[in-house]
């Protein structure tokens, strides 16, 4: 059985342990004589850095994200490939939002985007194929004779564009006024100043 003396932290695990994250970056960048990731000062678009001089930080941002969090906790890197999930949905394998594509059907949440209790979705008026998976993309095809729609991942939204393929599917009626359902919790949408509703594609 330990004493209590042999129980006791020494001095300098004492020191040790109340030194913060920041300080201990500094000392090790400073003995290795490279700089040192401050792990707890981590974003999804921000790196910070221990310099070798033991004295000051270096801090890198990017305008879009590094990392993303992991479902398990802790980070990994961003990758917007769509896949199919076990809830028949299908989304992107590390996104900064939660994000599901239709897996066809009648059109109802094309796409679906949530963050921080914020969620929009994007319906398509009509029935919806199985699409076919290519990377971030998804494609939806003979939405309307000749015309496929097309929906693409990133890391913090989507696009979605009309793949138009012949010169007659220009000429559809129904491209005279397309409209794709729209709704949002815990979002303001608002009409633009020529009366068109801005779709915001990222939360």
């Amino acid at each position: 059985m330990p004493t209590a003396a042999a129980a006791m932290p020494t001095a300098a695990e004492q020191a040790s342990q109340q030194l913060t994250a920041e300080q201990r970056a500094l000392a090790e960048a400073r003995e290795s004589g490279e700089r040192v990731e401050v792990t707890r000062q981590r974003s999804e678009h921000t790196t910070v850095f221990a310099n070798p001089d033991g004295m000051t930080f270096t801090l890198e941002e990017s305008a879009v994200p590094v990392r993303v969090e992991a479902p398990g906790g802790g980070w990994q890197k961003p990758d917007p490939t769509l896949e199919k999930r076990s809830d028949g949905s299908i989304g992107p394998k590390a996104a900064a939002v939660e994000m599901s594509f239709a897996n066809g059907g009648d059109g109802s949440d094309l796409v679906r985007i949530s963050e921080g209790g914020r969620t929009l979705a994007l319906d398509w008026e009509g029935e919806l194929p199985t699409p076919d998976l290519n990377g971030p993309s998804a494609l939806y095809s003979e939405v309307l004779p000749d015309v496929d729609l097309q929906v693409t991942a990133t890391v913090e939204g989507f696009q979605h564009v009309l793949v138009v393929k012949t010169p007659k599917a220009a000429q559809l009626p129904e491209f005279r006024q397309l409209d794709f359902g729209l709704r949002a919790q815990g979002l303001d949408v608002r009409a633009g100043e020529r009366g068109s509703e801005p779709l915001p594609t990222s939360l």
